[in-house]
């Protein structure tokens, strides 16, 4: 079995908004994606999908998304990213997915082997993305700009990181292999230790995948993204990572 992960699809089907407006590499983004994923995902792979699904606003708003990403190859394991504003209560968006796609929040999933854990995370900006290139509209930034003003952050932060602890609990004991799904970056390119890399590390993590940072990827970037502690790190936004999902693990 093959694990692999890809995050900021940033679909929109139901109310159309063209990502074109972040750079030339999103037009056509959907169909890009479709087909790299049918080219290199098998049935009874795993694709990690750590948030930023759909720009929808309400649930059935992403009923189209959903039923697209039901009938791709492979089984599905979603995470809530901070756009995700569909996702209200995790019961009803698990009422609503197809088969073969499964939610995680405050729990954890075991598949042939493979634990599967993970929170939508939040902003640190005290992490330094410098090195994946000089700042533009739509792409890295520098640091991590903040959402809802300081001390709002830093209660979203602790939370978010109860969230994840939570998560990781709940993994199986017999799994070989442990993957952690996270939207916000956990660490930067420098692999600075932060509450959550101790957390990984802490509950042996094998395999961490995050998003939400963004850029064509062309010349900085590479993936693994880094190791630290025994955790292989990954970034795999979708304009970071070609628009294809990104292998991470075999099984």
């Amino acid at each position: 079995m093959r694990i692999w992960a890809l995050a900021d699809l940033h679909l929109s089907f139901a109310r159309p908004k063209p990502m074109d407006v972040f750079g030339e590499r999103w037009r056509g983004h959907g169909a890009r994606i479709e087909a790299a994923w049918r080219e290199r995902v098998g049935p009874d792979d795993v694709v990690c999908l750590p948030g930023d699904l759909s720009w929808a606003l309400r649930l059935p708003e992403a009923a189209g998304e959903l039923a697209w990403l039901g009938g791709l190859p492979g089984r599905k394991v979603l995470v809530k990213g901070n756009h995700d504003y569909w996702w209200d209560s995790v019961s009803k968006v698990r009422r609503a997915l197809p088969p073969g796609v499964f939610a995680l929040q405050h729990d954890a999933l075991l598949l042939d082997g493979a634990g599967l854990a993970g929170a939508r995370g939040w902003v640190d900006p005290t992490l330094d993305f410098r090195s994946l290139g000089p700042p533009s509209a739509g792409e890295a930034p520098d640091r991590l700009l903040g959402i809802r003003g300081e001390e709002e952050d830093r209660k979203l932060y602790r939370r978010e990181l109860d969230r994840l602890e939570a998560s990781l609990r709940a993994l199986d004991a017999a799994a070989r292999l442990r993957v952690a799904l996270l939207h916000f970056p956990p660490t930067s390119p420098s692999l600075e230790a932060t509450p959550v890399t101790e957390l990984l590390e802490r509950h042996r993590v094998d395999v961490a995948v995050f998003g939400h940072l963004h850029g064509d990827g062309a010349e900085a970037f590479r993936n693994p993204f880094g190791e630290r502690g025994g955790v292989r790190y990954y970034l795999v936004s979708a304009d970071f990572a070609g628009f294809a999902p990104v292998e991470v693990a075999r099984t």
